[in-house]
């Protein structure tokens, strides 16, 4: 594995310890206000944090969306992922949403197979698959208690593994924190019509925790955007599963949703299935020199 491989998973991964506090943010105002207006705080404040520093950087002018299909579907793909996640999260346990929402592993890599033609080896498919079975493991969710959030959940796994595969085909030239403003445009649009019938007033700590939460997801996005143009889709694909381990913290931390023993081995499989998949380089014969 080259350094640019390396660093595009180092950035994935450290995205991925950053976003889920975002995600607890959303739970946590979404039990005193409507979960719209949630989403419509996680849209605004994104557009606005990245909007004003690509016009300081790179002009106003950046502020126009870029006629193009891709950031087009892209900026959709993430709206419709994130409300439905967020809606997921508003009537399950964070951990729970997260077990659905790693379908988007397996979407990936297969979509990476289909549209890229990147070559995923046995090895890759093998730490999906164990991934994604220490996930449920970690979790356990029971048939007992499916809901019809449940469904809410995969398809929103489903809308960001599209997110991401976008996320390889959108024109390099533009740069990456204008990417990151243009991605929430769609949702900044479609939030903020919706929001209006049901807009509750925030107290002053809700409105810190709303830009909070917007902004924290715009610096995980921003870091996601450049792990893709460092790394391949099928090799960043099983690092998805580090979302995982802070949002296992903080729902001890926050919510009180202490794992058991179980949980502890589910997340070692996890974390193992993701270095498993790191291929190695092959070691060079040292030439003699003349």
């Amino acid at each position: 594995m080259d350094r640019r491989q390396l660093t595009g998973i180092l950035l994935l991964v450290i995205a991925l310890q950053i976003l889920p506090i975002s995600d607890t943010l959303a739970k946590y105002l979404s039990a005193s206000l409507p979960v719209l207006q949630v989403i419509w705080a996680r849209f605004f404040f994104h557009c606005l944090v990245t909007g004003l520093y690509s016009a300081w950087r790179y002009g106003p002018h950046m502020l126009l969306p870029t006629v193009s299909w891709t950031l087009t579907a892209r900026s959709a793909a993430l709206f419709l992922a994130v409300a439905l996640f967020y809606v997921a999260i508003h009537h399950m346990p964070l951990t729970t949403a997260l077990t659905l929402w790693f379908v988007e592993p397996f979407l990936l890599t297969l979509l990476a197979l289909l549209v890229f033609k990147e070559k995923v080896t046995p090895l890759q498919w093998l730490a999906i698959a164990v991934g994604f079975l220490g996930i449920v493991l970690a979790i356990r969710p029971s048939a007992d208690n499916w809901q019809w959030s449940y469904l809410i959940g995969l398809a929103a796994g489903m809308g960001y593994a599209v997110f991401l595969l976008l996320t390889r085909v959108v024109e390099s030239r533009i740069p990456a924190v204008v990417s990151v403003y243009q991605t929430g445009l769609v949702g900044c649009v479609l939030s903020s019509i919706a929001v209006i019938p049901v807009w509750q007033s925030p107290s002053a700590i809700q409105w810190l925790q709303l830009m909070a939460t917007g902004c924290i997801a715009a610096i995980a996005h921003f870091l996601i955007i450049k792990a893709f143009e460092r790394a391949e889709a099928s090799l960043l694909a099983p690092f998805t599963y580090a979302e995982v381990i802070t949002a296992t913290i903080l729902g001890i931390l926050v919510f009180g949703d202490v794992p058991d023993r179980w949980a502890y081995v589910g997340l070692a499989i996890i974390i193992l299935s993701a270095i498993a998949v790191v291929p190695r380089e092959p070691k060079r014969e040292v030439s003699p020199q003349a």
